[in-house]
């Protein structure tokens, strides 16, 4: 059976994401890595869904996105994003069509398109629907080739909002080229977050900030963003010994753990977190609220948008129950 979506209701969330090319085929060459990085980041100015860091591999790609609070998008900025996505002439040729439907009396289908546009924003299944799906068309035109480019949909895990986790995946991800054994250290990669912020790409150092501090509670805390690096940095050095090493990629327990600091002692001490159906990663409390959601719910309800109705899963909460039961034992990511 294949999972829903994990979704967290009320809040803004945080996941990890996973999508590979067809055949595991290694089409991501330099040129089109490049390219995929350039749309990546317009789909996000035009979604408003964050990328916080990300590793675009030969064969597939790793993203860590924060999807914000649904909020109301007006016209202007509604059309500021427009123009991100889909440049300034396209975006004019869409104004015009729509000056011209008011003029003949046809407002409604002015809204209509807008409602649309908006629909497609602050929403993680859009965000990589568009990105693929207009990348695999720009590819297969100039490759001239068809059918599909991605191997399957985006695989993705829901993170609990702790600096822990955050870091331990972020950090996961960045390590990537290393594992593959492309460079030898991370910071040398040219296209992932780290790499990126290495060489000094305000978006990247942003991004990695926010994995360190991503709640709001800890935003007074926050440092420069330069110090927050730093700081990100020797947390890659620490794990690089663990998680650098060339493993099977995707292994649960090369990010099921982390060393935190005990109350008191200044030893270091290592805590498991745990892997909700393949669906969720965070503390046994994380994992609590979120089977208390799924179980809470009516089961006639379905989920209509972030922060609209109390469930954390798009699609039928009995039957992803299930799924979760199949998985009762606690597992480590």
């Amino acid at each position: 059976m294949r999972l829903k979506r994990m979704l967290l209701p009320g809040e803004p969330a945080f996941y990890h994401c996973v999508s590979r090319v067809r055949g595991q085929e290694m089409l991501l060459t330099d040129d089109e890595k490049q390219r995929l990085h350039e749309l990546m980041r317009r789909v996000s100015g035009f979604s408003g869904v964050e990328i916080k860091t990300y590793c675009l591999m030969n064969n597939h790609f790793h993203m860590i996105v924060k999807v914000p609070l649904r909020r109301e998008v007006d016209d202007t900025e509604l059309v500021a994003r427009m123009r991100i996505l889909y440049g300034d002439a396209k975006t004019e040729d869409k104004l015009a069509t729509w000056e011209l439907w008011t003029k003949k009396g046809v407002a409604f289908k002015v809204e209509a398109a807008k409602a649309a546009l908006r629909k497609r924003m602050f929403n993680l299944s859009d965000y990589f629907k568009t990105m693929k799906e207009r990348y695999a068309k720009d590819y297969n035109r100039r490759s001239d080739c068809y059918g599909a480019f991605w191997s399957e949909r985006f695989k993705c895990a829901l993170l609990e909002s702790e600096r822990g986790i955050l870091t331990t995946v972020g950090v996961y991800s960045d390590l990537n080229p290393v594992r593959a054994g492309v460079v030898k250290k991370a910071e040398d990669y040219k296209y992932s977050g780290f790499g990126a912020a290495s060489r000094g790409d305000k978006a990247a150092l942003e991004g990695i900030r926010d994995l360190l501090f991503p709640t709001p509670r800890s935003f007074a805390k926050r440092p420069c963003v330069e110090a927050a690096f730093a700081e990100y940095k020797k947390i890659l050095a620490e794990k690089l010994p663990d998680m650098g090493k060339k493993k099977v990629p995707g292994t649960k327990k090369e990010v099921g753990e982390w060393l935190k600091e005990a109350p008191g002692t200044g030893e270091k001490r290592r805590k498991k977190q745990n892997f909700l159906a393949g669906a969720a990663i965070g503390s046994l409390k994380f994992a609590g609220k979120l089977i208390l959601f799924i179980i809470s719910a009516p089961g006639d309800m379905r989920h209509r948008g972030f922060g609209e109705c109390p469930r954390p899963w798009a699609g039928d909460g009995d039957s992803y129950y299930r799924a979760s039961r199949v998985n009762k034992r606690r597992r480590s990511y």
